[in-house]
């Protein structure tokens, strides 16, 4: 029994704990973005779209990481972070102690992690990266409507519509699949193709979504419903019902959910001018070999195909189009 002595300080124990109860639940979640400057993505736009998105159905907080290869080459950058988003495009890159450490992120460290869209199609040329969340592709389709095709029930998919079509996104073409399919699209092929899946590297889980190219897409509410729900899955803050746990809600759009964002020096986004700048490098550069290949006679069907592929071998490389189009932005 306790003495009334003692009441009022066991009455302040009680509320100390209760108030670094409710102070513990209503922690947001800590994600950091990593991104690219954008040539075939307007990345800048893409970046608000995401983290307000996802605000919208969860109590969370984002840090941006642009392009600091460095960074992301030699520390551990997922420390005091929940969840890695990445949305990035290193196609052309091969870099094998990059790629190691981007993976040791969450298959040592154990840092959850959704890849979107491009990020399938980075490191592209090796066998490294895509083994971590389990599709491999190097190909889409040109852009188009995208009717998705639910491939089971899963609280990641609360409240994406059964006809849910996507109005205009690329279709990767899936090479390799080892991983658990959620959302796929029929491809002009005839196949079916995965769009949104699960993977995990131990018990460490990771969601992967091929949509995503366009801002049209970014913006759509379905499409932010599905990457929030992932993001509350893959950090274990989903309920069976599809909603955040408690003290995960969200609590508005009106503050700002960007806290830092870090590039390296003389780096930044290209935006929609530079990306237009990127167009016309290489419209520029890929202009008189197409025709060339359209007009001679003899390069019409598979000839002409082949033609245009043999065009792209000679276009700009990607940081050579950022590095000119970032002095004209």
């Amino acid at each position: 029994m306790v003495s009334t002595l003692h009441l009022p300080r066991v009455m302040a124990v009680l509320l100390l704990l209760l108030f670094s109860s409710l102070c513990s639940a209503a922690q947001p979640l800590r994600a950091l973005i990593l991104t690219s400057p954008g040539v075939y993505h307007n990345y800048e736009q893409q970046t608000q779209d995401l983290g307000h998105g996802i605000a919208a159905h969860a109590n969370i907080r984002f840090d941006v990481s642009l392009a600091e290869l460095e960074r992301w080459k030699t520390t551990d950058f997922s420390s005091g972070y929940d969840v890695l988003i990445y949305n990035i495009c290193m196609a052309d890159n091969q870099d094998s102690a990059l790629i190691a450490n981007l993976r040791r992120q969450t298959e040592q460290l154990g840092v959850p992690a959704l890849v979107i869209h491009c990020t399938m199609h980075s490191f592209r040329e090796t066998d490294l990266w895509w083994p971590m969340f389990g599709l491999q592709t190097k190909a889409h389709e040109a852009l188009r409507p995208l009717p998705q095709i639910h491939q089971e029930q899963h609280p990641i998919l609360h409240g994406i519509p059964a006809n849910w079509t996507v109005a205009n996104d690329e279709l990767y073409i899936n090479l390799a699949f080892t991983a658990q399919p959620l959302l796929s699209s029929m491809g002009e092929d005839g196949k079916s193709h995965t769009t949104a899946w699960l993977a995990a590297q131990g018990t460490t889980p990771l969601f992967g979504t091929t949509l995503g190219h366009t801002d049209e897409t970014m913006k759509d509410p379905a499409f932010q419903q599905l990457i929030a729900n992932a993001v509350l899955f893959v950090t274990g803050k989903l309920s069976p019902d599809g909603k955040p746990q408690a003290g995960l809600e969200p609590v508005g759009d009106g503050m700002d959910i960007f806290e830092t964002f870090s590039a390296p020096l003389g780096v930044k986004f290209l935006g929609k001018e530079g990306k237009d700048c990127a167009f016309r490098q290489l419209a520029i550069a890929a202009g008189p070999c197409y025709v060339g290949c359209i007009l001679n006679p003899f390069d019409w069907g598979e000839a002409t195909g082949a033609c245009k592929q043999a065009c792209e071998a000679d276009l700009p490389k990607p940081d050579e189009l950022i590095k000119v189009c970032s002095t004209q932005n």
